[in-house]
């Protein structure tokens, strides 16, 4: 078995969150490990996650070449709407309560709306985490979803940030950005689609 020790800064393992263990029967096994660190003499604790690999007849664990993964990636939310006001509520409230939950502030919405009658977004996103985590864009006209989706990822600044299509009655999990980032690698595809 691998083992693994932490030497540097004073750091000591508090607890393993999660071991994620994908097989490659030609190179070796690559481990995503994701754990809590103490800071010794202080109440300060950190969350490591990293991928590693252990190359078949080797007992090390080794950094996988070529693989970057973009910890701080924000992650950019699609929300083409009309009239959904219920749902953007729901959205907003589930959003805001995982970003309290996890300090994680890695993320933005794009709200695309076809005259809403029903809500008035800039309020609703008033709040925090969200007042400065959120861009409205409004079109006129008839409601269409692809065009919304077109017109959202055109405002997304940066190649290297997430594009992710999310649905608004599905609730938002703790661990959502988290596990979004690391399912994206460099060179891979930004687009995610959760229906």
């Amino acid at each position: 078995m691998t083992k693994i020790f932490f030497f540097c800064r004073g750091y000591y393992l508090q607890n393993i969150l999660n071991v994620e263990q994908n097989l490659d029967l030609k190179n070796g096994n690559r481990f995503l490990l994701e754990l809590q660190l103490g800071l010794h003499g202080s109440n300060e604790s950190f969350r490591l996650s990293e991928y590693v690999y252990v190359p078949i007849g080797k007992d090390e664990l080794c950094f996988p070449e070529g693989m970057v993964w973009q910890r701080n990636a924000t992650i950019y939310f699609i929300l083409p709407v009309k009239n959904q006001g219920k749902w953007v509520h729901h959205f907003t409230s589930q959003l805001a309560n995982m970003s309290r939950q996890t300090n994680d502030l890695g993320f933005h919405v794009i709200i695309v709306d076809f005259d809403s009658e029903d809500i008035d977004i800039d309020e609703v996103f008033s709040v925090w985490p969200l007042q400065e985590h959120y861009t409205l864009i409004k079109l006129s006209g008839p409601f269409y979803k692809t065009l919304a989706i077109q017109k959202a990822v055109e405002a997304v600044p940066n190649d290297g940030d997430i594009v992710f299509l999310f649905d608004l009655h599905i609730d938002v999990p703790v661990g959502l950005l988290d596990s979004v980032r690391k399912v994206r690698f460099k060179d891979a595809f930004n687009l995610y689609i959760i229906l």
